[in-house]
């Protein structure tokens, strides 16, 4: 129980590390190590949420959340992060990188690598 609990620690540590800043630069979406497994394509709505991380993802059609990181400022193409907010989210065609494993009962972590048909909804 102990080394779960140790071993999930030390992902967590390395995960912040590995997107963290460097000299005051933070990875872009290219660069993040993908241990989740290869960048996808897909349908999702972008929206804010209280909460870390704020910028989430809902795959169409999926009861699936997944959490954009960095939290403080997300790896996102500017037009997504020009658009959304707490008050309107937007509709896309994501290519997505998991930056994390997937793992069923847990959000994934993922960059958002390009954004296509991006259609405004407000909530």
């Amino acid at each position: 129980m102990k080394s779960s609990w140790l071993s999930k620690l030390a992902g967590s540590i390395g995960l912040v590390l590995a997107l963290g800043s460097v000299a005051g630069t933070v990875l872009a979406c290219e660069e993040a190590p993908v241990s989740g497994g290869k960048c996808l394509t897909l349908r999702g709505r972008v929206s804010l949420y209280n909460g870390t991380p704020s910028m989430r993802i809902w795959p169409i059609g999926s009861n699936r959340l997944l959490g954009v990181v960095p939290a403080e400022d997300e790896d996102a193409p500017a037009n997504i992060k020009s658009v959304v907010t707490f008050e309107q989210s937007a509709t896309a065609d994501l290519e997505v990188c998991p930056v994390t494993q997937a793992e069923q009962g847990e959000m994934q972590m993922v960059c958002i690598r390009s954004a296509r048909d991006v259609k405004l909804k407000s909530p």
